[in-house]
């Protein structure tokens, strides 16, 4: 038998090559609603040869055979064949040439970048679109923004390795699984962080969906699974899942959770009830309910759209909005809009729509640690915004702010990221001085925002590692980013970490958020809930003020250990103490001459550092015994020496355990000798820097 077939592409070709898989005359191809799909989609990637191959194993049509099919009197085995798109011209003999020669490594190059992907087709006579991942649209013009789940899938073809961008697709076969058991399938395979062979066969999540149910009258093979089942089904694969009904959701919440949730890469399984329109393009009669796996969204110039992947029509198939108010619709539609299935023609035009989908509840499919679910965190999001705006309602009666308040608004989006790629971001953030001279005018400098010190402080902080991250812009302007720990529990104390991104426009915010906070302080028996966070958010507003010890860091150093310990400053494996320290909090009456009267001009013998409380601590410098004897080895700031000369005294940084590393150690060297005359007030004459005696 021949190895594989090569023709160029067209519909006819396709059909017909779908009947060589098994050189048997599968019905109604030609007219097949997904084979009419896949070949206009194909056509619109600008397909031009297909590659036919023979005896293909493909993994999940084995375990269906497995579970199932084995036991048919006239099946064709456990064999399928896999069919491949190029976007460039192939032949037979070019294909055995690039085959048989591995030296062509630029036609190899040009193979690849022409590669669409591939459709397995399974050995059964009607339902026999099994395993199809094909390249994504590119962007089409008037787009504003679009976002698209993908994985990498990595192709073998004899020896030829290949790859394509996509999320798996299959029909259903109606027999190991229905449409909800399909969508499930297509969103594990749309989870990147799941390995691929990993993923259950169609059959494995219909046993899954329909074990342990109780009260359950399915039975496999399946016909439909039910809300229960399907979720019954993500527990059984390790995935967390939240949910949502839709019944009364607008469709710009909808949209919204939609963006939010292909933003943070989770696909998500969506329930609806088919209505077909019919001939007066006004009435709706009800047809079944269906399942279908959301997997990206479009925002152009006239119009929003989701795609998804539809069993009964093909891969990222696009769903435009309707309003419901256009249709005669019975009692029991509560929500206002639909979803029409958008498909084209072999001529390229758009059909008029035959079907609506009514949504009905959202399932998203999340890693097993995703505890708060996006609807709290959109919670409290809302609530965020509907504080600002009742606070800047009043604060535009004063005419300082009201010009400057006039038509922006607080808005925000939302994704889950782990905390090592938001570390990376904010660590390469600039924030932007959007209106640096407005901070004077508009009276928020008594909202003090130290930006090096938030960056610091949160890149040394330990963080879960799934973060929901909430971006707030301001009249379009970058503000602040709300994290909240994905993995903590609704009545946890969610709110992680508030991320300055400008500077004026953080500031200001903050400043009318705190203002709010009185009166939700007042108010909050009454208005606190579960499902949203606005008292951790408000607690860690008031960390974003810098403290005390970011107050000491700034003035003296951050804290650093000793770089090294010297052997003869431990003894017995302790750091040896030494006995002739003396530590000061605030000023003493005594004079520096009196308190270290053994200071002389011929010997440097007296050492100081900065504690980590911003004590000065000073002590005799004997057999060696340096400044980790003096601090007992724990971090502390800046550090160094005191000599006497000519009846004064001088400091200097030289301690090479303490401030070798600092960059800044001249200005800290300036802050401790204002530190040094404040506690030695009758000294402060005498009490000088000695020059060029920064480190060492």
């Amino acid at each position: 038998m021949i190895p594989f077939l090569v023709c160029q592409f067209g519909k006819s070709a396709l059909s017909n090559i779908i009947k060589e898989c098994f050189h048997s005359d599968f019905p109604d191809i030609y007219h097949k609603k997904q084979i009419d799909y896949i070949y206009r989609y194909l056509n619109d990637i600008k397909a031009k040869s297909i590659v036919l191959e023979f005896n293909y194993i493909d993994k999940d049509y084995l375990d269906d055979f497995s579970k199932f099919y084995v036991r048919r009197f006239s099946g064709d085995g456990h064999k399928c064949a896999r069919i491949h798109f190029f976007s460039e011209e192939l032949n037979h003999s070019e294909l055995n040439e690039i085959i048989d020669d591995s030296s062509l490594h630029d036609r190899l190059k040009n193979i690849q970048e022409a590669y669409l992907g591939f459709m397995v087709i399974k050995p059964l006579p009607k339902t026999f679109i099994g395993k199809t991942c094909l390249r994504r649209y590119d962007d089409a013009p008037g787009t504003i923004s679009r976002k698209v789940l993908s994985r990498t899938y990595k192709v073998n073809l004899f020896g030829l390795d290949l790859q394509v961008n996509s999320i798996a697709f299959q029909e259903q076969d109606k027999i190991v699984s229905a449409c909800a058991t399909t969508a499930i399938w297509s969103s594990l395979h749309a989870l990147n962080w799941r390995p691929i062979r990993d993923i259950s066969s169609c059959s494995q999540i219909t046993t899954n969906a329909i074990n342990f149910i109780e009260g359950s009258s399915n039975s496999f093979p399946s016909k439909e699974l039910s809300n229960k089942q399907i979720l019954r089904a993500l527990d059984v694969e390790g995935i967390k899942h939240h949910s949502d009904s839709l019944k009364t959701t607008l469709q710009e919440s909808f949209f919204q959770i939609v963006q939010f949730y292909v933003d943070s890469e989770i696909p998500l399984i969506l329930g609806a009830t088919v209505y077909k329109i019919e001939d007066d393009g006004k009435s709706l009669s009800k047809l079944a309910g269906h399942a279908v796996t959301v997997l990206g969204y479009k925002v152009s110039s006239d119009r929003e759209a989701i795609y998804l992947h539809d069993d009964r029509l093909g891969p990222f198939s696009r769903a435009s909005f309707t309003k419901l108010d256009d249709y005669s619709l019975s009692n029991e539609i509560t929500q206002k809009f639909g979803l029409i299935l958008q498909e084209k023609n072999d001529q390229n035009e758009w059909q008029k729509p035959h079907e609506i989908l009514i949504p009905e509840i959202i399932i998203a499919a999340t890693e097993q640690k995703v505890r708060i679910p996006l609807s709290d965190v959109r919670n409290t999001c809302r609530r965020i915004q509907a504080a600002f705006s009742s606070v800047c309602n009043v604060l535009k009666e004063a005419e300082q702010l009201k010009e400057f308040l006039q038509n922006r608004d607080l808005t925000y989006k939302i994704r889950l990221a782990e905390i090592g790629e938001i570390k990376r971001d904010f660590r390469a953030y600039q924030p932007l001085k959007y209106h640096p001279d407005l901070e004077e005018k508009y009276s928020v400098n008594s909202v003090t925002i130290s930006i090096d010190a938030q960056k610091k402080r949160f890149l040394t902080q330990s963080l879960a590692r799934l973060q929901w991250v909430a971006e707030f812009y301001w009249g379009g302007a970058p503000a602040f980013a709300m994290l909240v720990d994905a993995t903590d529990i609704p009545q946890g104390n969610a709110v992680s970490a508030i991320l300055p991104r400008g500077i004026f426009e953080t500031k200001l915010i903050l400043l009318i958020m705190r203002k709010f906070e009185e009166v939700y302080q007042k108010n909050r028996g009454a208005v606190e809930s579960s499902h949203y966070f606005l008292a951790s958010f408000f607690k860690k507003l008031r960390e974003q003020d810098l403290g005390l010890s970011d107050h000491l860091n700034k003035k003296y150093g951050d804290l650093r250990a000793p770089k090294y310990i010297k052997e003869e400053e431990v003894k017995n494996g302790f750091i040896q103490k030494n006995e002739h320290q003396k530590i000061y909090y605030d000023s003493v009456d005594g004079e520096l001459s009196v308190d270290f009267q053994e200071i002389s001009e011929s010997t440097s013998s007296l050492i100081w550092v900065i504690t980590h409380d911003g004590a000065l601590q000073i002590g005799k410098e004997t057999n060696k015994m340096g400044h980790p004897c003096l601090t007992g080895f724990k971090p502390a700031r800046i550090a160094g020496e005191i000599h006497k000369i000519g009846g004064k005294f001088f400091i200097n940084a030289k301690s090479g355990r303490y401030s070798s590393t600092y960059d800044n150690a001249d200005l800290l060297l300036e802050n401790a000798l204002s530190k040094f005359k404040s506690i030695f007030w009758k000294s402060r004459d005498q009490i000088f820097i000695l020059e060029n005696q920064i480190s060492g």
